[in-house]
């Protein structure tokens, strides 16, 4: 427990948020053009190189939605590709139109088949112009941050928490800069959006779930120039097929990797974000990240050469195991934002839209005429599910990446859960509010996640492949409005965003 050190003359807000990441900042815009009062604090300087990139089509809802809800012209530009760089050119971010994989076996350059059986490509959009995008985060956190203080919010960066108090009318807050001087603020309740930093949870006392999550992995990443184009690699070596429904390189590019995968997500200014990520990253590989990527790559030479002429552009970052999980995510006068209370993994993009998922939550919640304690009580609940949830599809994914037929059955419950959520989205903000009742990834709609956590089993079940794809579609035919387990796909999901399907 952090102890108050007695300050005179604390500022007075009605909320108080620790850290301005892109959630954060949103959060406290939104709530200060309704007029509250409220200080954004951050150990940290704008700008500054964060992950968790990729956003997707629920993220771009949500956001459309927040900047149509609560007025702030200036956010909706950045829902869709097209908008963003007609008005924010000057904003770092890439184009993303899906998902794309690619199945690498240890030594050999990759191949494909005429069927895709090595590859795999799930499209969210039908245009650029109505395309997802990659989030260059230090652009992005910077801009949402100086949009939070045009309108009002009270911000210290670069200041260090010497205290946290609950008191009878909220919460006392104590800081220093990095001059040495002390401030204070009291506010009557108190959000946590630090992401992985703990610092609330900290204070308060909460127990660590990291363990009852099944996926367990650590990454290597780093941002890159001169990362080679997949596609042209391709089509240089007679394989056309990366390129439909729409190029591999626009899209969160996952390259699997005897004992793990890869991420390249490509940024318009000839920044690649690339990241490796394995069950196995320990001791020696955080030592020298370095020399441990170049080791991972050589095992794989179409990687190889794919990196052959890149550079990184800042050191390259190590962490032995990105899940983690409190046990709560809100309590009296106090919540997370989502991926401060958990994270899972960056395999299916969820981390952007789940903050946002959780900053809608929240921000209705705040702003409501009178405060409903059951439904911030549920809040610190649901929130701690829908990582579980996460999970559950995720380790699934994880558990199948040595046998990629099955794995792409793996990424397809995801598929199936998120154009359930993006349909639920869809209906309701059609009608001026939005519902947020599914959960998270559908993780609230029992009959859905019940056929999905059958058909999770069966992918985790020994049979064999045809009859577990049967298996798989018939439990899930009644969700599958993309046609994810139609057999006549070869892999090449044209459309999967459930604003076409409504």
């Amino acid at each position: 427990q952090l102890r108050l050190r007695p300050l005179r003359q604390p500022m007075n807000a009605d909320v108080i948020i620790l850290g301005s990441g892109f959630a954060g900042s949103l959060l406290a815009a939104i709530l200060a053009r309704q007029g509250m009062r409220v200080v954004l604090l951050d150990r940290d300087h704008h700008p500054r190189f964060a992950i968790g990139e990729s956003s997707t089509p629920i993220a771009d809802l949500l956001l459309s939605h927040l900047a149509s809800r609560w007025d702030l012209p200036d956010v909706a530009p950045l829902a869709r590709w097209g908008t963003w760089r007609k008005t924010y050119p000057e904003i770092g971010c890439g184009l993303k139109r899906g998902f794309s994989y690619f199945h690498h076996l240890a030594g050999c350059p990759f191949t494909d088949t005429p069927t895709h059986d090595a590859s795999l490509l799930v499209a969210a959009s039908s245009t650029d112009d109505e395309a997802d995008t990659h989030w260059l985060r230090s652009d992005v956190d910077a801009f949402l941050h100086r949009h939070a203080l045009r309108h009002g919010v009270v911000s210290r960066e670069g200041c260090v928490i010497t205290a946290i108090e609950r008191e009878a009318g909220g919460w006392d807050i104590c800081w220093e800069s990095e001059t040495g001087s002390a401030e204070r603020a009291h506010g009557s309740r108190i959000i946590d959006a630090t992401g992985g930093g703990g610092l609330l949870p900290r204070a308060l006392g909460l127990c660590r779930l990291d363990g009852t999550l099944v996926t367990q992995t650590g990454a290597l990443y780093g941002h890159f120039t001169g990362v080679d184009s997949w596609d042209r690699m391709q089509q240089a070596m007679g394989n056309t097929s990366t390129t439909t429904p729409f190029r591999s390189d626009d899209a969160a590019q996952h390259h699997i990797v005897p004992g793990g995968w890869v991420w390249t997500l490509r940024f318009a200014n000839d920044c690649c974000s690339v990241g490796l990520v394995a069950a196995d990253i320990g001791a020696k590989e955080l030592a020298d990240p370095a020399t441990a990527w170049q080791h991972r790559l050589a095992t794989c030479p179409s990687l190889e050469r794919l990196m052959a002429g890149s550079r990184p552009l800042r050191p390259l970052t190590g962490i032995p195991r990105m899940s983690r999980l409190w046990e709560s995510a809100s309590g009296p006068g106090w919540a997370l934002v989502p991926t401060a209370a958990g994270f899972v993994s960056p395999l299916h993009s969820t981390g952007i839209a789940h903050a946002l998922y959780g900053v809608t939550r929240l921000a209705e919640m705040l702003l409501a005429s009178t405060t409903d304690e059951d439904a911030w009580g549920r809040y610190g609940h649901d929130v701690v599910d829908e990582v579980h949830w996460i999970d559950r599809l995720v380790s699934v994914a994880t558990a199948t990446l040595d046998d990629f037929p099955r794995f792409i059955l793996a990424c397809h419950l995801y598929f199936v859960a998120t154009i359930a959520c993006e349909r639920e989205l869809v209906t309701t903000i059609a009608g001026g509010r939005v519902s947020t009742e599914g959960g998270f990834l559908a993780a609230r709609n029992r009959p859905l996640r019940t056929a999905l956590e059958a058909a999770r089993e069966d992918l985790l079940t020994p049979s064999v492949g045809d009859v577990c794809r049967e298996r798989v579609a018939r439990r899930l035919a009644e969700w599958d409005t993309a046609g994810l387990f139609a057999p006549t796909t070869a892999n090449r999901i044209t459309h999967s965003a459930a604003v076409k399907t409504i």
